[in-house]
């Protein structure tokens, strides 16, 4: 009965809410507040700006995702989950081809060369490894911190789950296989420390129910929309079509990590 009880208070861990901060470029912090896989904010705050606006960013709530902005003074928002369906119902109508973008990683982010030492960073172990990336076809060659904690390494599974759902980080940093690669550098280890990029926090205080909500004074941002004429919609769906047509032309001939075909 003490070792059920055991793994029924490790499981309860294991799922607790939890905030988890990495910083970037030396100033612009990065927020993940979860409190479970389908109720989760995503947000950042600039060091120095005594601007900073935590209810700007994503939203997952009860699953559906959300984002929210601040527009001439006011914030809005947008049902990304509803706009996407009216995306795909649109590209129907215009009887448009899909493209299909599945991620083709050839090689990691980093390579490993050696492992050196130990090294904490906001009172975690980790591991300092040298590595070498590769950028506009230039090499580079730095001390990276990785770590193998299970607790770090389970928050950030747990949070890139929801970055994958959105496409994007808090601050707009675009979420695709090579920043995958370059936080999970090796299996069962996670990155902590690189150039323009540092681990900050994980802790694992209760989040305020009213954490993951929509802000109060937040006004949707596809109501009040300007009204068409018949005439104007289907000038505008032709626009529409030829700008389409030509990104899906583009994302056919990506070349590096992503391999596009058609949709069958």
């Amino acid at each position: 009965m003490k070792y059920l009880g055991f793994i029924s208070l490790m499981t309860v861990m294991a799922f607790a809410d939890f905030t988890l901060v990495y910083k970037m470029d030396n100033m612009i912090n990065e927020i993940i507040e979860y409190k479970d896989a389908d109720n989760v904010k995503l947000s950042y705050t600039i060091d120095d700006d005594d601007e900073n606006l935590t209810d700007v960013g994503q939203y997952l709530i009860n699953g559906r995702r959300y984002s929210v902005l601040r527009e001439d003074g006011n914030l809005t928002y947008m049902d990304m989950d509803k706009t996407e369906e009216k995306t795909e119902e649109l590209t129907e109508e215009l009887n448009l081809t899909g493209v299909d973008c599945e991620a083709n990683i050839t090689k990691p982010f980093f390579e490993i060369l050696q492992k050196k030492g130990e090294k904490i960073v906001a009172s975690i172990k980790g591991e300092v490894w040298e590595v070498e990336s590769e950028e506009d076809g230039e090499k580079y060659k730095e001390d990276i911190v990785v770590t193998s904690d299970k607790d770090l390494v389970d928050a950030v599974t747990r949070s890139f789950k929801i970055l994958k759902k959105f496409g994007e980080g808090p601050y707009g940093r675009e979420i695709g296989p090579d920043v995958e690669s370059m936080m999970f550098v090796e299996k069962g280890f996670v990155l902590m420390q690189a150039e323009g990029i540092r681990y900050v926090k994980l802790d694992h205080k209760k989040i305020p129910e009213g954490t993951v909500r929509l802000p109060k004074n937040a006004v949707d941002s596809m109501k009040n929309l300007p009204k068409f004429t018949d005439e104007e919609r289907e000038e505008g769906k032709k626009l529409l079509k030829e700008v389409l047509e030509e990104d899906m032309l583009d994302e056919d001939m990506v070349e590096g990590n992503e391999s596009c075909v058609p949709d069958k």
